[in-house]
């Protein structure tokens, strides 16, 4: 059965219940959790495993494999264009394959160096908005990449939806291993609807695990319904040594995202556009 959100998620899995769980044991986070309060709490969407070093080692070895690749091209390239032999011309698609492998490896290195150290989600409950922070990293792998320009690195995306167009889809992939097993990855993704329809207009990645779990979902649904009596409000725990590039929210957002009402984000709102205007 095909999911009822349309045009459907590249490898669907289920749709989601949206409301209140209750469960005897408290929800859990996922250790996920940023900050919460009355008004709104916010969720890390950081990739796991990309911590600080990780990234150090990444840039290190791809800039190696790029400058051992230019070297490369340096010795064949004149080969191309000035040897008589006509064995030169089967250099010609080596060293296309070379130049798509050093603009991947190019951006990919620009894409880890300038990524914020995480991509967090806030959901005021008051207002019943919902802010994501987007990066290209993020979604690192699909077509855009070989699309995107690379000096778009730095390029940040905050978008805001309301919490009662959005619904939640599980998604997984599989990819086989050496040994004859399946590794697989599952991802829950929230789907942005036109109101009051099923017709999906944009989507979003809530988080992603080796094994299947819905406990940020889960914990979220309750919190937008004011259910807090068994949610577990641990916060993620700090680290020691974090990415130079932090996370900056633009100051209407920042402060539209921590309103205690309507009310507030409507004159919040007002103010901007106001001085938009000017």
């Amino acid at each position: 059965m095909p999911s009822k959100y349309q045009p459907q998620l590249s490898c669907w899995r289920e749709d989601l219940y949206k409301g209140i769980y209750t469960t005897q044991l408290h929800l859990s986070n996922n250790k996920k959790l940023r900050y919460a309060n009355d008004d709104y709490c916010e969720f890390s969407r950081s990739l796991s495993g990309m911590n600080p070093l990780l990234r150090i080692f990444m840039i290190t070895i791809i800039s190696a494999t790029v400058l051992l690749a230019s070297i490369v091209l340096y010795f064949v390239i004149p080969i191309i264009f000035f040897e008589k032999s006509e064995t030169r011309f089967i250099f010609i698609p080596c060293c296309l394959l070379v130049f798509f492998c050093m603009y991947l490896f190019f951006l990919m290195a620009l894409n880890i160096f300038f990524a914020p150290e995480d991509f967090p989600i806030r959901f005021n409950r008051k207002t019943g908005k919902v802010y994501i922070y987007d990066h290209f990293l993020l979604y690192f792998g699909a077509w855009s990449t070989f699309t995107r320009s690379p000096f778009r690195a730095k390029e940040i995306t905050v978008k805001e939806f309301d919490w009662a167009d959005i619904q939640g889809v599980m998604s997984s992939v599989s990819a086989p291993t050496g040994s004859g097993g399946i590794v697989r990855t599952y991802r829950i993704e929230c789907v942005i609807c036109k109101p009051n329809t099923t017709k999906v207009t944009d989507h979003f990645i809530l988080s992603t695990h080796n094994c299947l779990t819905y406990d940020e979902w889960m914990w979220i649904n309750s919190y937008m319904a004011f259910s807090d009596n068994n949610l577990d409000a641990e916060f993620m725990p700090e680290e020691d040594f974090t990415w130079p590039i932090k996370v900056n929210w633009p100051e209407e957002i920042d402060k539209k995202s921590k309103a205690s009402s309507l009310e507030e984000y409507q004159q919040i709102d007002a103010e901007y556009k106001k001085l938009g205007n000017k």
